[in-house]
C-alpha cells in the first residue's frame, strides 16, 4: 500500500483526482493562453492585484469598523490596502514593475515548495515532475530580476503564464496518479 492511499479512502482518492485533473487542465490552458499574450497577462496580473488589495481593504475596514473605531492606527492598514489597489488600476504599468518583484519573490517560495512536495513524493509515479517546476521556477525568479523593470510588461505575463502551465502539468501528472492509485 502506497502512502497516499493509505490517508485516503477510494472514493475520496477518486474524487481527488477528478478534481485535480480538471483543475490541471484549466491551468494549463490559462497559461497557455498567457504564453502567447504576455503583456494581457501581466495587465490581468496586476488587476487581480488591485482586486485583492481592494477586496482586503473593504474586510479589514470592516472589521475594523466594528472593533477598534477611535483608533487611528488599526485604520492605517485598510487605508494603504485601499490606496494600493487604486494605484494598481490606475498605474497599470508600475504595477507591472512592483508585480515583477512580488512574483520573483513568489516563484522562489513555488520552488521550496515544490522541492519540498517533490522529496515527500518521491517514491510515487512521476514525482520528478514536482523537481521540474521548482526548477523552472527558480530559474523564472532569477530572470525576472535581471531585466526588472524595463522587461516587467513582457516577462510578468509570461512567466505567470509559465509557472501556471507547469503548475498545471503537476496537478494533472498528480491527478493521474492518484486515479491510478483509486483503482
Amino acid at each position: 500500500m502506497t502512502s497516499i492511499s493509505m490517508f485516503f479512502d477510494k472514493e475520496t482518492l477518486q474524487k481527488f483526482s477528478t478534481q485535480t485533473i480538471i483543475a490541471g487542465v484549466l491551468m494549463m490552458i490559462i497559461g497557455g493562453l498567457g504564453i502567447f499574450a504576455p503583456a494581457i497577462m501581466s495587465l490581468v496580473v496586476v488587476s487581480l492585484l488591485g482586486w485583492l488589495f481592494i477586496t482586503s481593504a473593504i474586510v479589514q475596514g470592516y472589521i475594523t469598523y466594528k472593533t477598534y473605531t477611535r483608533s487611528f492606527s488599526a485604520w492605517l492598514k485598510p487605508v494603504l490596502s485601499l490606496i494600493t489597489g487604486i494605484l494598481f488600476f490606475i498605474f497599470p504599468i508600475q504595477g507591472v514593475a512592483v508585480a515583477a518583484v512580488m512574483l520573483a519573490a513568489y516563484l522562489m517560495v513555488d520552488a521550496f515548495s515544490s522541492f519540498g512536495f517533490a522529496m515527500d513524493y518521491k517514491p510515487h509515479h512521476m514525482w520528478w515532475i514536482h523537481i521540474i517546476n521548482a526548477i523552472i521556477s527558480v530559474v523564472l525568479a532569477v530572470l525576472i530580476m535581471t531585466g526588472w523593470p524595463m522587461s516587467s510588461l513582457y516577462w510578468v505575463g509570461l512567466y505567470a503564464a509559465i509557472s501556471l502551465f507547469f503548475d498545471g502539468v503537476a496537478l494533472f501528472s498528480m491527478g493521474i496518479t492518484a486515479k491510478r492509485l483509486s483503482k
